[in-house]
């Protein structure tokens, strides 16, 4: 009896592991350095900032242990967790990284799309989408 409810105890354990394994996303691809070159979209595609409409540079770190960094002007303004999972788009209809960063209520923190589609394309450009209609999408390209 003892050896059975251990048994059972051990397939739960796999079981449920498995599970919340399956909706997460690896990182490796997005890992490093991401200079910010614009957010564009909104309502009607009202919405176009770039490094020089804003007189700012951004920079997006994503690290391996699935920390970020945002630095406004070489200046570290914001720090958090991020995680990765997958999610149906609203564009492709199919299931596609979503990135999300824990980021504090300061409105000032938020210069970028931190919440979204995440893809990498052109081998060194990334964006992020915020997977809403008439939503807006950032990119940026990578430094490391």
């Amino acid at each position: 009896m003892r050896k059975f409810i251990t048994i059972l105890i051990t397939a739960i354990t796999f079981i449920s592991c498995g599970a919340e394994s399956e909706n997460k996303a690896q990182n490796s691809d997005f890992v490093g350095k991401w200079k910010w070159t614009g957010t564009h979209g909104g309502f009607a595609d009202h919405l176009h900032e770039t490094p020089a409409s804003t007189e700012t540079t951004l920079q997006l770190n994503l690290m391996k242990n699935y920390t970020f960094t945002i630095l406004k002007d070489a200046k570290e303004v914001m720090i958090g967790k991020y995680e990765l999972t997958m999610i149906k788009s609203i564009y492709t209809g199919e299931m596609e990284k979503y990135i999300t960063c824990a980021m504090s209520n300061n409105p000032d923190g938020r210069y970028f799309v931190t919440n979204g589609i995440i893809k990498i394309y052109d081998e060194n450009k990334l964006s992020i989408d915020d997977n809403n209609y008439d939503g807006i999408g950032s990119e940026f390209e990578r430094i490391e």
